[in-house]
């Protein structure tokens, strides 16, 4: 079913830029279609985040802007039941500064709203927000996404057609538009980027490649994906990104409305599965001098990182040393550091103190010990004990 004649063109016209929401199918896409995943077993990888956004489309409560809202939730629902946190953006509560915060080493950003044509075409890209548009070149300076994050848009121009045309584009726009709607995702460092305009798309994709299907097999095994008439794709700014541009004949003329570029042959375990702790120093030296009365090695931040991907590793922290104090004792590779200083109170006699920190990961099942190492000098060789440079000197 197709939207009414009322609801198939929707223009939003600032300072000469168009902001176009799709048209075609039913906004509830493919819901009465059999899941594509069937029974399949689903992946469990920790510590993946999604920014979810849904711009107004007829205004922050009209029937539109909602019907997305919902279909947005079978996206958000399905990502919460694999475990992903899950940051929701839904109009009017869509103010960029807040996206940008959470956006932070994200693995999925998800978007569905009018698509943005700027000096009134031919260059598009961008969100339309309650509270204006967000230009490309924002995108590129204001998001930090994760390595690898996969981006999944519904919106006019990202997958090649709008709503508003009443004729095929053509092959070589619709290339040329879709260039430019990705291109500063890849700018980011994404490795794929969705353009769907069915209403579950966004959830089927995911539960395609939650069942450990790749990038591109997850796109080939959504229903919209037609091999007759899907067109090779090879990025015009970058000859290394390739993909597939599909279109549907909905309103009597071809509208391109499906499209995956990016990294074909990744799956999720390939991009956020791998898990490593390290980056840390395997000895920490600390050194007090009794003639200056100081210590001169006092403090030292430790990082533990996951140095395999961008998977964030929950960790915890068991001191072996009562001479020490630490910061904190738990917290995640993304987010968090631990700093270590002595807590003796000007040792008067010349000794060594030894003792262990033990960071452990329950993600990784490993652990990896740092020796920790006081000497109380009288400053004669004070300064020869020097820390490794893997650790970072507070002064």
């Amino acid at each position: 079913m197709k939207r009414s004649l009322w609801l198939a063109l929707i223009v939003v016209l600032v300072a000469g830029n168009l902001f176009i929401a799709p048209t075609g199918p039913d906004p509830v896409g493919a819901a009465d279609a059999a899941s594509a995943t069937g029974d399949a077993a689903l992946l469990q990888i920790p510590g993946l985040k999604a920014v979810l956004i849904v711009g107004p489309i007829d205004g922050g409560s009209g029937a539109w802007t909602q019907q997305e809202m919902a279909n947005m939730e079978l996206a958000a629902s399905f990502l919460e039941a694999q475990g992903v946190t899950v940051h929701r953006f839904y109009a009017p509560q869509d103010d960029w500064q807040a996206i940008v915060a959470a956006a932070r080493d994200a693995q999925f950003l998800l978007y569905r709203g009018h698509g943005a044509a700027w000096n009134s075409l031919p260059d598009v890209g961008g969100f339309k927000l309650t509270s204006g548009m967000v230009a490309p070149d924002q995108i590129v300076r204001d998001l930090a996404l994760a390595p690898d994050a996969i981006v999944m848009m519904y919106a006019c121009y990202s997958a090649g057609s709008s709503g508003a045309e009443t004729a095929d584009i053509g092959l070589a726009e619709a290339r040329r538009r879709v260039g430019q709607y990705s291109a500063p995702f890849l700018d980011l460092g994404i490795a794929g980027y969705y353009a769907n305009w069915h209403g579950d798309a966004f959830e089927q994709f995911l539960r395609l490649l939650f069942t450990g299907q790749s990038l591109g097999d997850a796109y080939k095994s959504y229903f919209d994906f037609n091999p007759e008439t899907a067109q090779p794709f090879t990025h015009p700014d970058e000859p290394n990104v390739t993909g597939w541009l599909d279109k549907n004949n909905w309103r009597g003329y071809w509208q391109y409305s499906n499209t995956f570029v990016g990294a074909s042959d990744a799956t999720l375990l390939d991009l956020f599965g791998t898990a490593e702790l390290g980056g840390m120093p395997e000895r920490l030296r600390f050194v007090y001098s009794t003639s200056e009365g100081r210590y001169l090695t006092d403090t030292y931040t430790v990082v533990p990182r996951n140095v395999a991907s961008s998977l964030s590793i929950a960790w915890s922290l068991d001191v072996a040393a009562d001479w020490i104090s630490v910061t904190r004792t738990s917290g995640t590779t993304s987010d968090h550091t631990f700093t270590v200083t002595p807590n003796l109170t000007s040792p008067s006699r010349t000794r060594t103190y030894a003792g262990t920190l033990t960071v452990s990961s329950a993600t990784t099942g490993e652990s990896q010990q740092i020796a920790l190492e006081l000497s109380v000098t009288d400053g004669a060789f004070a300064r020869t004990y020097l820390p490794l440079t893997t650790a970072l000197r507070d002064r």
